[in-house]
């Protein structure tokens, strides 16, 4: 009875997840919008001024992320701002917010060790995206998160922060293209 009673839990959490990951589109919307961010950030790591203002700028890219996401899902014909009592929903706010905690290291490295602002941005950006890969049934957010965690470090320590930040847009771009392809596949059937 007890078995019975946990498989039936598991569809129905299992069906929550489906529906999360159809309406969310697996968070397609945000990493495209990332690549663009990212991109923004590369461009600024080539600006004629001092880190201080680099970072600043840095920091300042990621405001537009709602509003490229929002686009983006309209192209993908996702409902990102769509209301659900859905919890897997809930829990996918509850791990996104899970970031801005850590951008607090972020904010120390601003003041106190700028040159290694960008590194940790990317590092952190890159580990959030971890638990998404249990959210959408993916491994393509566990795979793209640790490489760019691991990677963001040591591309920062051997080649500087302009190659970190091609390298995360070169990470956003796979994981979009890996989402859509995830997407097209579980379309078709």
């Amino acid at each position: 009875m007890e078995t019975s009673r946990i498989a039936d839990l598991k569809i129905s959490f299992n069906e929550l997840k489906k529906d999360a990951q159809e309406i969310q589109k697996k968070g397609l919307p945000f990493m495209m919008a990332s690549v663009v961010i990212w991109s923004l950030i590369l461009g600024i790591q080539f600006l004629n001024i001092n880190v201080t203002q680099r970072n600043l700028l840095t920091f300042t890219c990621s405001v537009i992320l709602m509003p490229l996401a929002y686009l983006f899902s309209k192209l993908v014909k996702a409902d990102i701002f769509k209301k659900s009592d859905n919890p897997v929903n809930k829990l996918g706010f509850v791990f996104t917010m899970n970031q801005m905690l850590y951008i607090l290291i972020v904010m120390w490295a601003y003041s106190e060790r700028p040159e290694a602002m960008l590194m940790l941005y990317a590092m952190v950006f890159g580990a959030h995206l971890l638990p998404f890969s249990w959210i959408y049934d993916t491994r393509s957010y566990a795979a793209v998160s640790i490489i760019e965690t691991i990677g963001a470090l040591i591309i920062t320590l051997v080649w500087g922060s302009r190659i970190t930040a091609a390298f995360m847009i070169i990470m956003q771009i796979i994981i979009s293209t890996w989402l859509y392809l995830d997407i097209r596949k579980a379309d078709k059937n």
